[in-house]
């Protein structure tokens, strides 16, 4: 069972950015292995995987959970690359951020938002362009 967890944890963050399982395994080397392998094996390969959503939508929860907690930048800031790469536009990420303002803050949609706009810059991305405004 954990080789299949494994499998499918290390495709599913592959989607996500190929680079992904090998900087989570490589940043928790030096203090908790093991941390990495329940991030990969369960995070991923039992939770991320599940049947029910699709990655667009798992991508679009996890955003608004992690803005809605306020403080996971460096996580948010992965997860929105991570929504860019399957697929979500960066109009429908700035949407879930600001819906974020209704149940957990404008600090914490504003925050989001800043990231996520850095985030846009480094991959050459506008929500803007989508939409026509200006």
């Amino acid at each position: 069972m954990t080789d299949l967890r494994e499998k499918r944890g290390a495709a599913y963050m592959a989607t996500l950015d190929t680079g992904l399982e090998d900087a989570l395994r490589k940043g928790m080397a030096p203090i908790a292995p093991d941390f990495a392998d329940m991030m990969v094996q369960f995070g991923y390969g039992e939770m991320m995987s599940r049947p029910g959503l699709d990655p667009r939508g798992r991508q679009l929860v996890t955003l608004g959970a992690l803005a809605a907690l306020g403080h996971p930048a460096d996580q948010l800031k992965g997860h929105i690359g991570g929504a860019l790469s399957v697929g979500v536009t960066p109009r429908e990420i700035v949407e879930a951020l600001m819906q974020v303002a209704l149940y957990a803050g404008f600090p914490a949609a504003t925050n989001a938002l800043r990231i996520a706009k850095r985030v846009f810059s480094e991959r050459g991305v506008s929500p803007l362009e989508q939409t026509g405004e200006p």
